[in-house]
């Protein structure tokens, strides 16, 4: 009614402005006018509508009932009673037919007729049975309906244990009626978990099962991939970094198949590492000097006895301080210790490269006297022969 007297009250308005506009011939202001008690008309009547939408939207709400997720769908109590009716009165008359038909028959002496009476009633008879029995089983599941949404309550899941431990059922009948009540439709939003071990009542909840399951899955596989970083590797999987040769004096070999098992573990700590990390470069540098140093060992078996301290103290100290870097990747790298921490690891392996670099000038060394005093002697028989 308000809506109404809005747009009676603003005709009146415009009607009172043309007149007056009229009667004393004055125009000039009459365009503005009209376009301001418009205007304020439309103000009003967009109000007043959007104000009666919202009153209806208010009003439908508070007339709808609120339904706990479990009954979403509302099952007629007395499903399957009619059904029961119906094949009990089926019965009854198919059976009384039966008995006076053959009994009538009997009397006449006539075999095919009582033969005849008994298949087509006795049919007649278990439909009627059939019909009955599917009106009980309707009648259970109904029962079982509202006694599982009673377990339920408000609650927008359940566990098909706590169904079956509160119904005084086993869980796989449990099982069994809920998956018969959704194909009824008597819970059309309901889903199962994937093992099948809770109903879940509402899109919210299964929304979050699904990103719960999704995350989980997405975990494994990172744990699966850390795993198999982290794992030993067994003979066949480790890296040949060089070949030993066999005739070699076994304390050689044993230092060659160390030297590469350490080399593994250089490459799979790296590995472990991010490629944005700065001590990655580190190991990359780390791993080919102590792949020079062993290359050489290789080559002159003699300088093997120069590596005791190298294989017994230095290797091992590395490999702590490597393996102590690559749990702290693992960690929160917002907290002080650790970002602190790393980086005094980082410091040390700058000072163990350039050592180990020493180290290996140290095992070339001999190398470059060789070739110093074969110069030497090459220019002194040059001089004695007027060569130079």
């Amino acid at each position: 009614m308000a809506l109404i007297d809005d747009l009676l009250s603003a005709g009146d308005d415009i009607i009172a402005s043309i007149d007056k506009a009229l009667s004393t011939h004055e125009y000039s202001g009459l365009g503005t006018q009209l376009r301001r008690v418009v205007s304020d008309t439309t103000t009003t009547v967009v109000k007043s509508g959007v104000g009666a939408m919202a009153d209806v939207v208010r009003s439908v709400k508070r007339n709808v009932p609120y339904r706990p997720p479990f009954f979403t769908k509302d099952v007629e109590k007395n499903l399957g009673k009619f059904e029961i009716g119906t094949g009990t009165a089926i019965s009854i008359v198919s059976g009384a037919l039966m008995c006076w038909g053959i009994f009538t028959k009997m009397i006449a002496g006539s075999v095919a007729g009582m033969i005849t009476i008994g298949v087509v009633m006795g049919l007649i008879f278990l439909i009627g049975i059939g019909v009955i029995l599917s009106g009980i089983n309707k009648q259970k599941l109904v029962k079982s309906f509202y006694q599982y949404g009673a377990i339920t309550g408000e609650r927008s899941y359940v566990t098909i244990r706590e169904l079956a431990d509160k119904s005084d059922k086993k869980e796989d009948q449990v099982l069994s009626e809920l998956k018969k009540m959704k194909m009824k439709g008597f819970l059309p939003t309901a889903v199962f978990d994937r093992e099948q071990t809770t109903l879940m009542l509402t899109d919210d909840v299964y929304m979050e099962y699904a990103r719960s399951v999704r995350m989980a899955q997405e975990q494994a596989v990172r744990d699966g991939q850390k795993a198999a970083k982290e794992a030993p590797r067994t003979e066949a999987t480790k890296r040949s970094y060089y070949k030993i040769d066999e005739s070699l004096p076994e304390d050689v070999k044993s230092i060659l198949r160390d030297g590469n098992d350490y080399l593994n573990k250089i490459r799979d700590y790296n590995d472990m590492i991010p490629d944005t990390e700065s001590m990655s470069d580190k190991l990359y540098t780390l791993e080919a000097t102590v792949l020079s140093i062993f290359k050489k060992v290789q080559k002159q078996p003699e300088t093997a006895s120069d590596l005791r301290k190298f294989m017994s103290y230095y290797l091992p100290t590395t490999e702590k301080l490597v393996t102590s870097y690559v749990k702290l990747c693992n960690e929160d790298g917002s907290i002080e210790n650790v970002k602190n921490a790393k980086v005094e690891i980082e410091d040390a392996m700058d000072v163990i490269n350039d050592a180990y670099v020493k180290l290996l000038n140290q095992l070339f060394q001999d190398d470059a006297w060789d070739i110093s005093s074969d110069i030497s002697v090459m220019k002194t028989m040059m001089k004695q022969d007027a060569l130079l």
